[in-house]
């Protein structure tokens, strides 16, 4: 993987290189910078070498013919036999890394005047790219349709265009403005999502977009996985534990040392499984694992790990979870950075804590992500199951056990009565809010064209809005943080062909997961499928409460700082912040953990806002000194 920065206009060289700077991190291995010489665009890389590491392959590439020039982060899967493939029918793939193949297919589209997006659409992996047009004076930027890899961008100027990976980079070529109105969303969510970011001037491309940008003026298209007709049928899980292993051993095609983590459940396990099968075949040493450690047992998924790479016979790494107050702190304000945006998953913390052990071993690390989505693994796919049979129950009685009574059933039961009381449009806003401050007025952003009933349109939305902007993003800020590259197999597209031709509601017919269950039986050990998964989750109520007294001291200063300018009185500022700290409710501390983080990103703000100012005065290197270096706290706690 690796990080990129760029922009048109004859005068952006000294920013795109201060952007490169800021993206040290993303791509520890070098640095390339090309200037187009009638001064049109500048494109830069930091590179992370995972596939051939030679010159040859340094970016960004340039084309044979000297038309296209291409900045490239990700990997494409299976594309050594796609470049030997090219070579036979007479094409020049200058070197064996992903980024060559990726010129080549995309090249030769532009070339013969055909469909770009097309053209893309039956490469399967993990990107984001730019791509310049040396003939027609073009530049094209684009993202993978699962939207693993970020890419965002600016209009500015007299219609010209900058991007980067990171919003922090792009800042240093274009400043920007912060962007209040996300608030309602981000609540929602606990994250912006696409295309908004955090700032008025700044978009991320959506998941599958692909923008061309010439003479001022942007248009914009859709890059969508090429469609595989299939049905499903007896031989479905057959397929499937060959499309993952498939799949996995394409994310193992590289030539740096790969590792895996495991948390203990069915997506992890399934990969680590797979991998071990194909490095064995390989003759090569079964990956090392990974697992993060918690001191309360009941969170702890240790002793599954443990059990599963005895089982595999692979090496364990055992990672500790932050706990103290200042470590807490310091890994949530790095994976800020990071974003950029507001970012309100307090997991980012723990993934922040692993991707800095575990790039200490391995470059390159395969993760579980998206098996959730793919296979109905979330209890509120179940609930929108359940629903129509809920509906069968008198009003009046649902009305009552929504009431009082709700307050004493477990999480899960209590959110689902509350949230189906009404419509399944209304169930679906509740089960997917994560905000329980109704004052707020958070707000959900939903496509418009979600297909099939409730527990398709649960699917859906996570899949094309959750899952990319939430889990991925984690994935790849809080790895790249460190130079580390998390792949995730789950996410090939036959793997997700596979999966989409089973019905969500056929999914859920054995229980959560059960093709992807049935695929793995085989070859895992006796009883880890059978056993609970806990989840990747921190103790936001102990975390919010230590945050909270090391950033504002007493409870009263707290509270107060919290809450400031909110719609919210008193009385119930105070019966809000105990139920989150000293009941223990979960939703509570989710979204009091949301306002805390807000408060931090916005002193992230005005940091970086006057490192701006000292940029546009001149002072580049200071500029790109206060953006790496400091330490951005509420006053309170500086």
């Amino acid at each position: 993987m690796c990080g990129l920065a760029g922009a048109t206009g004859s005068a952006e060289r000294q920013r795109v290189l201060a952007a490169l700077h800021v993206l040290s991190h993303r791509g520890p291995d070098g640095e390339g910078c090309w200037f187009d010489p009638a001064g049109a665009v500048t494109l830069g890389v930091r590179r992370l070498i995972t596939t051939d590491p030679g010159e040859v392959a340094n970016q960004p590439l340039i084309s044979p013919d000297g038309r296209f020039v291409l900045a490239f982060n990700g990997y494409i899967a299976g594309h050594r036999q796609r470049i030997a493939s090219l070579r036979q029918d007479g094409f020049i793939v200058e070197s064996d890394s992903d980024a060559a193949l990726f010129l080549t297919v995309l090249g030769n589209a532009l070339r013969d005047g055909g469909d770009p997006a097309k053209a893309l659409a039956d490469l399967s992996g993990q990107y984001a790219f730019a791509l310049w047009d040396c003939v027609l004076r073009q530049l094209w930027l684009g993202r993978d349709p699962v939207g693993i890899k970020p890419l965002y961008f600016s209009e500015y100027g007299s219609g010209n265009v900058a991007f980067a990976s990171e919003v922090a980079a792009l800042r240093c070529i274009v400043p920007a403005m912060p962007d209040q109105n996300v608030f309602p969303q981000y609540l929602a969510h606990l994250f912006v999502p696409a295309p908004a970011t955090g700032f008025v001037d700044i978009r991320q491309l959506r998941p599958g977009e692909l923008i061309c940008w010439q003479d001022g003026k942007i248009d914009s298209r859709m890059i969508r996985p090429a469609v595989r007709h299939r049905a499903a049928g007896d031989n479905t899980v057959a397929d499937l534990r060959r499309a993952i292993r498939q799949s996995v051993a394409d994310a193992m095609d590289a030539d740096r040392e790969v590792g895996t983590l495991l948390s203990g459940g069915v997506d992890s396990g399934a990969i680590a499984v797979m991998a071990c099968d194909v490095a064995r075949e390989r003759g090569q040493k079964p990956p090392p694992g990974f697992v993060m450690q918690f001191d309360n047992a009941q969170m702890d998924e240790t002793p599954r790990a443990r059990q599963l790479t005895k089982h595999l016979g692979i090496e364990l790494h055992i990672v500790a979870a932050p706990d103290r107050p200042e470590e807490i702190l310091a890994h949530l304000n790095d994976g800020l950075r990071g974003f950029g945006s507001p970012f309100g998953n307090p997991s980012v913390v723990l993934m922040q804590a692993l991707g800095s052990a575990v790039s200490r071993h391995v470059p390159i690390c395969l993760a579980g992500d998206g098996g959730d989505e793919l296979f109905g693994g979330y209890p509120r796919y179940r609930a929108a199951g359940m629903l129509r049979y809920w509906h069968h129950v008198p009003d009046v009685i649902r009305s009552l056990i929504a009431g009082r009574i709700a307050d004493v059933l477990p999480r899960g039961m209590a959110r689902f009565v509350r949230g189906g009381q009404g419509r399944s449009a209304d169930a679906f806003d509740h089960w997917n809010d994560r905000c329980a401050l109704v004052e707020l007025g958070a707000r959900l952003s939903v496509p418009a064209d979600l297909p099939g009933d409730l527990c398709d349109r649960m699917m859906a939305f996570d899949r094309r809005v959750t899952l990319p902007g939430n889990q991925l993003a984690m994935s790849d800020r809080c790895g790249m943080a460190y130079g580390l590259e998390y792949r995730v197999p789950l996410l090939g597209h036959e793997v997700m062909a596979i999966a989409d031709c089973v019905s969500p509601r056929e999914q859920l017919r054995g229980g959560a997961k059960s093709l992807l269950r049935a695929a793995i039986a085989p070859m895992m050990p006796d009883g880890y499928l059978s056993a609970a998964k806990v989840g990747f989750n921190p103790p936001v109520s102990d975390w919010l409460a230590k945050l909270g007294g090391l950033l504002w001291g007493r409870e009263a200063r707290i509270i107060e700082m919290l809450f400031a300018d909110l719609p919210i009185m008193d009385r119930t500022r105070q019966a809000y912040w105990r139920r989150a700290t000293r009941h223990g409710a979960q939703d509570m501390a989710l979204g009091l953990w949301a306002l805390l983080v807000w408060r931090i990103w916005q002193t992230h703000v005005a940091t970086d806002r006057r490192a701006e100012i000292k940029y546009a005065k001149g002072s580049v290197d200071g500029s790109i000194k206060a953006a790496v270096q400091a330490e951005t706290l509420p006053e309170a706690a500086i």
